[in-house]
């Protein structure tokens, strides 16, 4: 990914970030009604679960209308603690507030290193979405509080002997390696490389197990087969968004509704899963 940053601009690097987003990405959202399903042994279009879901995606798209800024504070913290959740949850185990503090403060120092390196390019996305911008000291505040923060737990942690010190140094390690890739490449790309390589591939992996057991090829053919029409939905549905708001700022609002109204009932399910 720094190799393709160095070769073409920010128009193929984003690109090649959109392109990883809509494919793998949105296809690791696209079995929660299942995995509810599995999980309570209930039909999959169980009605609870179903009313649920789009409640919770009704009221993203209300709490946006009403107040955008607020909306994009709930959704990089939700993203947080989410990724945190995802990345450490089959090794962080301790209580239920201190795993949400450890979950979040991993998500929110990843988040404030890829805001850093990206000001320029989250500060005009930001007065798009919202008509305001996170200044560059609250960008670089929120670095130091969150990395100290998951220093200090982990710290913690290694005194009471739940993880290592090895896993904790090799953990700074790919968040350095994160960093380097973050600085060297736009934000879409940037953003994309973590959000595919280190958040959607584990969790589709878990999924897997999750619903059928284990991981074998008839698994991965059955978890693909009952997500692609979602998927399909999905790409046409913002296919159609892009013809005709291509040309209006509309359209970046249009889709941040949409990823965070279908993010936050993901992060439920996922939840829900992991009980």
């Amino acid at each position: 990914m720094i190799w393709i940053s160095i070769q073409f601009g920010n128009v193929v690097e984003d690109f090649i970030g959109y392109l990883l987003v809509i494919s793998i990405g949105i296809l690791h959202g696209a079995n929660d009604l299942l995995i509810l399903s599995v999980k309570e042994k209930v039909n999959f279009f169980n009605k609870k679960n179903l009313f649920v879901y789009l409640t919770v995606v009704l009221f993203c798209v209300l709490l946006f209308l009403i107040e955008s800024y607020l909306t994009m504070i709930i959704f990089i913290l939700i993203s947080s603690y989410h990724f945190g959740e995802e990345h450490f949850n089959e090794e962080i185990c301790n209580n239920k507030w201190l795993d949400i503090v450890y979950f979040s403060s991993y998500g929110l120092f990843l988040f404030s290193i890829l805001f850093y390196f990206s000001s320029f390019e989250v500060k005009k996305i930001m007065i798009e979405l919202t008509g305001t911008y996170f200044e560059k000291s609250l960008i670089y505040i929120t670095f130091l509080m969150s990395g100290i923060l998951f220093i200090l737990l982990n710290t913690y942690l290694i005194i009471i002997k739940k993880i290592n010190s090895i896993r904790f140094f090799k953990e700074l390690f790919y968040i350095l390696l994160i960093a380097i890739v973050f600085a060297n490449t736009s934000l879409i790309l940037g953003f994309a490389v973590y959000f595919i390589f280190w958040h959607s591939m584990p969790s589709i992996l878990n999924q897997i197990k999750f619903i059928s057991g284990d991981f074998t090829k008839k698994n991965i053919l059955y978890y693909f087969k009952k997500g692609i029409i979602y998927w399909i939905i999905s790409i046409l549905g913002l296919l159609i968004l892009y013809y005709f708001f291509k040309n209006t700022k509309l359209l970046n609002s249009i889709v941040f509704v949409i990823l965070f109204a279908v993010t936050a009932p993901h992060i439920w399910v996922m939840y829900k899963m992991k009980s």
